[in-house]
């Protein structure tokens, strides 16, 4: 018994870096996903934005704005958005990518950045007039 008083001690470092780096991994992994569904949920929004407007110009004024609005609430950097809208006639279209970046630069031994990118396309609304 006496040459094991400091066995505990041992172990403690040898495992503790490794439950460290585990769970900096997952923090890291649940800021991505978060990250990722804010993402997602923005570029819905603004396509359902855009779907809505009256004319082509109004939908892209409207999706950015949506997008914009929704894109503040989540973890992201350095958000951008594109949206087309085609022809802009009751069998159209309309098309919004997105991409963002999650700051990973707190992890260690992690890179700086991930690169999130979404896309959806939702047709227009059929009770348009033109």
């Amino acid at each position: 018994m006496k040459n094991q008083r400091g066995q505990g001690l041992v172990e403690l470092a040898l495992c503790a870096p490794l439950v460290i780096v585990l769970t900096l991994a997952a923090v890291a992994i649940v800021q991505i996903e978060v990250a990722a569904t804010g993402l997602e949920a923005a570029t819905q929004a603004a396509a359902a934005a855009a779907a809505r407007a009256p004319d082509a110009s109004t939908a892209i004024t409207l999706a950015e704005r949506r997008f914009a609005a929704v894109v503040k609430l989540y973890p992201l950097r350095s958000p951008a958005v594109s949206v087309r809208v085609g022809d802009f006639s009751r069998s159209g279209s309309v098309t919004v990518e997105s991409t963002a970046f999650v700051d990973l630069a707190w992890a260690a031994g992690l890179s700086g950045t991930a690169r999130l990118q979404s896309k959806v396309e939702l047709g227009l609304d059929r009770w348009r007039s033109r």
